[in-house]
């Protein structure tokens, strides 16, 4: 599996894609610090450094479902994969490569984000305000949830020969992960109470407060948590916004989704027909 992994490495030196998304990622961690000083002149209005640190957390499913469609559909349109096999690889160990090749690089992003963020949202816009403790965790969520996204749209890519399909349902997914996420934010968030309005008797309107009835409360609020900590686009959410409620979890459940996209896709992998 190392000449596996040595070779993607070689590729991925002078792979396009690649560094496209090194730049966007760098450009976008350069770009977003100075729009929110930029702002605050403008408008007075305080901006903290915590304030988008962790915007990489959205970005990367989108940067990863183009990565991991265009490199690894490359292997097939090319017929690397299946000159792999021929030359003795295993399948699995095939899988295996491009999927931790895959988690390598989103993992590279991410970070190539956060640096030039933190090197000049500092001298910008100030130190976090939020618990330092508090931000390193998000930090550590943030890789385990680049992987797992890596994972998914390495196990789609795998699957699929075809490397515009295989880019349609990542991006597909990848925007739809992340839509999910911010509709269970939504409903997470609705207040208990809302300002309704009635009628006096001297007929002026009169402002009173009244139970929300979208508000979740009891063991509907406990599934949808649930559901918003487990899936991919509700972690991205979070820890984009440092609103994580079981922080912990977080990268729980995505070791758990790369241990289970990894085996299912070694496994159909290894059924499946290329040729």
């Amino acid at each position: 599996m190392s000449k596996l992994l040595s070779a993607n490495f070689m590729r991925i030196k002078k792979n396009r894609t690649f560094w496209n998304g090194v730049i966007f990622m760098f450009g976008l961690g350069i770009l977003m610090p100075v729009k929110r000083y930029v702002d605050m002149v403008q408008t007075r209005w305080v901006n903290n450094l915590d304030d988008g640190f962790y915007a990489c957390a959205v970005l990367i499913a989108i940067v990863m479902a183009v990565f991991c469609s265009m490199f690894i559909g490359t292997e097939y349109s090319d017929g690397t994969i299946r000159n792999k096999i021929i030359v003795g690889q295993k399948r699995a160990a095939i899988y295996l490569a491009n999927a931790v090749t895959s988690s390598l690089v989103s993992i590279i992003m991410c970070i190539t984000f956060v640096v030039p963020y933190l090197c000049l949202g500092i001298p910008l816009l100030g130190f976090f305000t939020a618990d330092i403790k508090m931000i390193l965790l998000v930090g550590v969520a943030v890789l385990f949830l680049a992987a797992a996204f890596s994972s998914v749209f390495t196990l789609i890519t795998m699957l699929c020969r075809s490397k515009a399909t295989a880019a349609v349902a990542c991006l597909l997914l990848a925007f739809g992960l992340i839509i999910t996420g911010a509709v269970l934010n939504e409903m997470l968030n609705a207040p208990k109470m809302v300002t309704g309005y009635t009628m006096s008797i001297d007929g002026t309107l009169v402002d009173m407060e009244e139970p929300n009835p979208k508000y979740l409360e009891g063991v509907k609020r406990e599934i949808v948590q649930t559901i918003y900590d487990m899936l991919p686009g509700g972690q991205a959410v979070q820890c984009m916004a440092l609103t994580a409620v079981n922080l912990p979890r977080l990268p729980m459940y995505s070791t758990g989704i790369i241990l289970l996209t990894v085996g299912i896709g070694a496994v159909l992998f290894r059924k499946k027909d290329l040729k």
